[in-house]
């Protein structure tokens, strides 16, 4: 599967910003950052949240108990809803107008992409799913693509 669009979008805001690091990219597009507690109920069991509410601000919950480099995969992923997925506001209102399977894929690719994550065949060969996103820091999901 591949996204050329969604590529060209990571090389615009990475020559934009001028930086590929994702903290930085989120101060830059003054996107709020706020991490709760696992049980908190705005996390919904998930690890993380991205919200735009009708002002246009932007905010991300996320999980307080990830390990560091796992916490930048799922808010590249999170900046990717952000920055491809503009729609979303108004389509809420309509749940069946939304592919949620597709607008994933896409998030996980932007995250996987703009972190210059690469799966090695070699390197993994005899390895899990499991393992595989383990060593990379990135969600078993995202490597469904590869």
């Amino acid at each position: 599967m591949r996204y050329s669009w969604i590529d060209n979008v990571i090389i615009g805001i990475i020559e934009l910003y001028e930086t590929k690091s994702i903290y930085e990219l989120y101060q830059s597009l003054s996107i709020d950052i706020i991490k709760l507690n696992k049980s908190n109920v705005i996390l919904k069991s998930s690890e993380a949240m991205y919200q735009r509410n009708f002002f246009g601000e932007e905010i991300v919950f996320i999980r307080d108990d990830l390990e560091h480099k796992y916490e930048k995969f799922i808010l590249a992923h999170e900046l990717g809803h952000a920055l491809l997925h503009t729609e979303i506001i108004t389509a809420a209102f309509n749940k069946n107008l939304i592919n949620k399977g597709k607008l994933e894929k896409q998030a996980d690719y932007f995250a996987l992409k703009l972190l210059g994550i690469n799966i090695d065949a070699v390197s993994f060969e005899g390895y899990t799913v499991e393992q595989i996103s383990k060593a990379l820091y990135v969600s078993e999901k995202s490597l469904d693509m590869y």
